[in-house]
């Protein structure tokens, strides 16, 4: 009974810290505001036990909420595409390898901890995927959001600045969604079908990811959630996650997350200063190295392999390129492949890469 209350009480802290994260408009704002107060409450209280399953559940919720954005004409767009999308995932995947090593030899992350904070994927995905592997959640989730914010204040003025075309531009606001890669396309559907095409929703996301989590591959229940839902989105363009559901999802990630943290720690957190520095310097290199190597083997234009190329959001950098005059489709489409091919192929990769150190 204990442990039902103290979870409770943890759910409650992160209920009222994800609204205030939201309100702040902070990127993944429910998630990191109710982790932070989560890391707060357990500075106070013992931990509470995570319930059986949590992660599974959060990994197809997750991978759902990603399937359900990808349609019919990114699949057609990602066909044509499909050289830019294998050099720029093949680019980024050597370069987060490199990048995790020099965080792993020069400060005091752990091994698995280094590769995802470096990973050029999603917040809470990274983070919630990285506890499968025995990386530290919540120190992979801070990294990530510093690497979303070096981007927003430091990059996107940068290209600003070197754009030839330069307009007034409006302000980009930091998405609120558990992934900030995704953009919204869908449309409310009509009360009479909105269920049905939820239950079709978890059905195909649902199966999937427990078929390939029971098949113990890595990461597989957010894979095969994200795959099942993609496909149905694709094959019948009927796949829909609700919106409202993504604050709630994100606030119990953040709890998850935060719950896994202990008082040492918390009071380690010092030792992450070294880490985002050398975060700040790769994601130039990924930018910059995957952007070159683009550009000599496709026929796109530098700008378009630039951003393109940027680990940020999809939204954020759609917006962006279409008020600079670039090609904005392409882009779009291109970090869509960048989100899903971090999802699929960068944790079983990472999984082996574990196994050599």
């Amino acid at each position: 009974m204990g442990d039902i209350l103290s979870f409770l009480l943890v759910i409650a802290v992160a209920v009222v810290g994800g609204f205030i994260g939201n309100k702040l408009k902070l990127p993944a704002g429910g998630m990191l505001g109710a982790m932070l107060a989560v890391v707060a409450l357990q500075m106070v209280f013992a931990q509470a036990a995570l319930p059986n399953g949590l992660q599974v559940i959060l990994q197809i919720a997750s991978g759902i909420m990603i399937g359900s954005r990808v349609t019919k004409s990114d699949a057609l767009g990602l066909r044509k595409l499909a050289l830019p999308a294998v050099v720029m995932v093949i680019c980024m995947l050597a370069i987060n390898i490199t990048i995790g090593t020099v965080m792993y030899r020069f400060s005091k992350l752990d091994t698995a901890t280094s590769l995802f904070a470096s990973a050029p994927g999603g917040m809470m995905d990274m983070a919630i995927v990285s506890a499968e592997l025995g990386a530290n959640p919540a120190y992979v989730a801070l990294l990530q959001l510093s690497r979303l914010m070096f981007i927003f204040t430091c990059m996107i003025p940068f290209y600003r600045k070197i754009t030839s075309k330069i307009r007034p531009v409006a302000v980009i606001a930091a998405s609120g969604s558990s992934s900030p890669e995704v953009g919204d396309k869908q449309q409310k559907p009509e009360l009479g079908s909105f269920f049905k095409r939820v239950c079709i929703t978890i059905l195909c996301g649902g199966t999937c990811g427990l078929a390939l989590w029971w098949l113990s591959i890595p990461a597989g229940a957010i894979i095969g959630a994200m795959l099942g839902t993609a496909i149905c989105n694709i094959v019948t363009d009927k796949a829909y996650f609700p919106p409202r559901c993504r604050l709630p999802l994100q606030m119990v990630a953040g709890a998850f997350i935060g719950m896994r943290m202990d008082r040492d720690s918390i009071f380690a957190m010092g030792d992450l200063i070294v880490p985002m520095l050398i975060l700040f310097v790769g994601v130039i290199a990924i930018t910059f190295l995957t952007a070159l190597v683009m550009r000599k083997l496709t026929r796109l234009d530098m700008a378009t392999c630039l951003l393109a190329s940027t680990p940020g959001g999809l939204a954020e950098m759609a917006i962006l390129a279409d008020n600079l005059g670039l090609d904005t489709p392409k882009i779009a489409v291109l970090q869509v492949a960048r989100l899903m091919s971090v999802i699929i192929f960068f944790p079983t990769m990472l999984y082996f890469v574990l196994r050599i150190f």
